[in-house]
C-alpha cells in the first residue's frame, strides 16, 4: 500500500496541502500519514472541532473544545468520510517535532514512503516561530518525490499534468509514475520538451519519432502527449503552461536541467510568484 506523508507545521498552508494530499490518496489508493513537526505546547488560537465518533448510522459527530494543536487529522478524516465514491485512505499522524532533516529522511526511507507533501508559505516573514524543516535536504536523501503546494492553491481534481524535461534525458520511471497518478483522474499527461541550456533544439519530426518509440510505445497510457517547446525563457513557458494550457501540476527533476531555472539552487519555504499550481519534484 502506498503511503503519502504530509509535513504539518501547524499552518493554514499545511492544511491546504493536506487537502490535495487527501485528494490524491483517494485516487491512487494510498494511506495518509501526518508528520507533526510543531511543538505540542503551541498557544491555542481558537476553538477547534474535534472528531469524537464516526458511525455509518449516526454520521460524523463532533464536540468543541480548545486544542493545543490544529486538528488537521480530524479535518482530514471528516473530509474523507464525506466522499462516498472514492477509496477511503487510512489517516494517522505521528510526532516529528524533534526530528532533524536526517531523522525525517531516515523515516521516509525506512517506511517506504511513496510521496512527501508540503504546503508553501506566501510570506515566510510571517511564519514567526513556526517550526521550519529544510525539505530540500530531505529530498536530496530519499527516493520518493516531493509535492509542493502553493499557499492559495484551490484544491481540485487533476486534469493536466506537465513534465518539463529535455526529451533526450526524459526519465521513463518518472513518466510511468506520473501515468499512474494521471490514470485515475483521466488526466492528460504531457511531456514538455525544452532543450537544456547549451544543447541544440530537436528537429520536429525526429523529436516526435523519439517520443513515440522511447516513451509512447513503452508507457501504456492513451492520454500521454508531447509538446516541443522552442521558447527558452522558463518563466514565459511556465506562464503559458499554467494560464494558457490550464495545467494543474508541474513536474521537475531535482537539480536537473530546468529545476534551477524555476526554483534556483535550493527549495525554500516559498515558491516563485509565477508558480501558482503544485510542483512535483522527483529525486535526481
Amino acid at each position: 500500500m502506498k503511503t503519502i506523508v504530509v509535513i504539518n507545521d501547524a499552518s493554514q498552508e499545511a492544511a491546504n496541502a493536506a487537502k490535495l494530499a487527501l485528494n490524491i490518496a483517494q485516487k491512487v489508493n494510498a494511506n495518509l500519514l501526518i508528520a507533526n513537526i510543531f511543538k505540542e505546547h503551541a498557544p491555542v488560537k481558537a476553538m477547534e472541532y474535534v472528531l469524537v465518533a464516526v458511525n455509518d448510522d449516526e454520521g460524523v459527530k463532533f464536540k468543541s473544545k480548545p486544542k493545543s494543536r490544529p486538528c488537521l487529522l480530524s479535518k482530514l478524516i471528516f473530509l474523507n468520510s464525506q466522499n462516498k465514491n472514492d477509496f477511503k485512505p487510512q489517516i494517522s499522524d505521528f510526532n516529528a517535532a524533534g526530528f532533524s532533516e536526517n531523522d525525517m529522511a531516515a523515516f521516509v526511507i525506512k517506511n517506504n514512503i511513496w510521496m512527501m507533501v508540503k504546503g508553501m508559505h506566501e510570506n515566510v516573514e510571517l511564519m514567526g516561530e513556526t517550526r521550519k524543516i529544510n525539505i530540500h535536504f530531505v529530498l536530496n536523501r530519499v527516493m520518493c518525490p516531493l509535492l509542493l503546494v502553493p499557499a492559495k492553491y484551490q484544491v481540485k481534481d487533476l486534469e493536466r499534468i506537465v513534465y518539463m524535461a529535455d526529451l533526450r534525458y526524459c526519465q521513463l520511471p518518472v513518466v510511468k509514475c506520473l501515468a499512474s497518478i494521471a490514470r485515475p483522474y483521466h488526466a492528460k499527461l504531457q511531456i514538455a520538451h525544452i532543450s537544456a541550456q547549451g544543447l541544440p533544439d530537436m528537429e520536429k519530426n525526429y523529436a516526435m519519432r523519439f517520443f513515440s518509440e522511447a516513451i509512447g510505445n513503452v508507457v501504456n497510457y492513451d492520454q500521454l502527449f508531447f509538446n516541443n517547446i522552442k521558447e527558452r525563457d522558463i518563466q514565459k513557458v511556465v506562464d503559458v503552461m499554467i494560464n494558457g494550457l490550464n495545467t494543474d501540476l508541474l513536474v521537475l527533476i531535482n537539480h536537473h536541467f530546468h529545476f534551477e531555472q524555476v526554483l534556483g539552487r535550493h527549495i525554500t519555504n516559498q515558491l516563485p510568484v509565477y508558480v501558482t499550481v503544485p510542483l512535483l519534484i522527483f529525486p535526481g
